[in-house]
């Protein structure tokens, strides 16, 4: 089967990586990803999947098709290089691929930041799990007819609700799938990337200027500087809100062109015979 990717070419000059982020969504990487733009580093992050539109959409589809279910050939480096080519750290994208991440930037450098895992499923459903729903309801789910967007995030979520959520319905099953498949998903890092290469901290904890900069070697911002976001709910929608906002304004549209355009398709079948009937 082919993959959208593969109509990109190979870049020419690609930004070395010089750190790859393995934390879940949910577990302050919106803050970290603006943080890392306040050192001036140019991150990438589901933002930059909604800033970029359809085709990064589609990139991030097939690659978690390609990892979850084998729908697609799984993405390497050379992929990697393409949809990363302006981009010199990975945040989240690797939550959804994670082994070909891994495999394609052996000699990387990773972070991790766990969070407990209920609250980290009820984050999720607090958030990621009425957005996924969003697109089989109207007026989103009538976007994918006309918005290539909309068509992109709805199968993402199709494939979100089947792998992490394992239900149709942000319900107490959902919640204790998600909690199962993060803790299998933060087994799975520590156990394929070498301890030395990555570093582990736990939201809980706390998280900012003197855990990122060391790290990543490079003087922190002048004290008055605060770390830029806590991961608050209402934060997510708002970013999520704006993304979708065109594509709700096409539904409404489409709501009142679609009965017209139904009448030409019939018109055009009966020849103007059925249209007579009505008078």
């Amino acid at each position: 089967m082919s993959r959208h990717i593969d109509s990109l070419p190979a870049p020419v000059d690609p930004k070395p990586t010089k750190l790859i982020v393995l934390s879940a969504p949910r577990t302050g990487t919106h803050g970290l990803y603006q943080a890392l733009k306040v050192l001036g580093f140019k991150p990438y992050h589901m933002v930059e999947v909604f800033a970029n539109g359809a085709d990064h959409a589609r990139y991030m589809t097939e690659g978690l098709a390609a990892s979850a279910e084998g729908t697609f050939p799984p993405y390497g480096r050379a992929e990697f290089d393409k949809w990363f080519a302006d981009y010199d750290i990975i945040v989240e994208m690797p939550f959804f691929m994670l082994t070909e991440t891994v495999e394609a930037y052996p000699d990387a450098k990773f972070l991790l930041m766990e969070r407990d895992p209920d609250k980290w499923a009820k984050s999720w459903l607090n958030t990621i799990g009425p957005l996924t729903l969003q697109f089989s309801q109207f007026p989103i789910s009538i976007t994918k007819y006309f918005n290539p967007l909309s068509r992109a995030m709805g199968r993402f979520a199709v494939l979100n609700r089947r792998l992490f959520f394992k239900s149709d319905q942000n319900d107490e099953a959902a919640h204790r799938n998600l909690v199962a498949h993060y803790k299998e998903y933060i087994a799975k890092v520590k156990a394929i990337v070498p301890p030395p290469q990555l570093k582990v901290c736990r939201l809980e904890d706390g998280f900012g200027w003197a855990e990122i900069c060391p790290y990543l070697g490079v003087p922190a911002p002048p004290a008055d500087v605060e770390w830029p976001s806590r991961n608050q709910p209402e934060e997510f929608f708002q970013i999520s809100n704006k993304a979708l906002s065109s594509s709700k304004a096409a539904a409404v549209a489409a709501s009142v062109l679609a009965p017209l355009v139904a009448v030409g398709i019939w018109y055009a079948r009966t020849g103007g015979r059925g249209l007579l009937k009505l008078f």
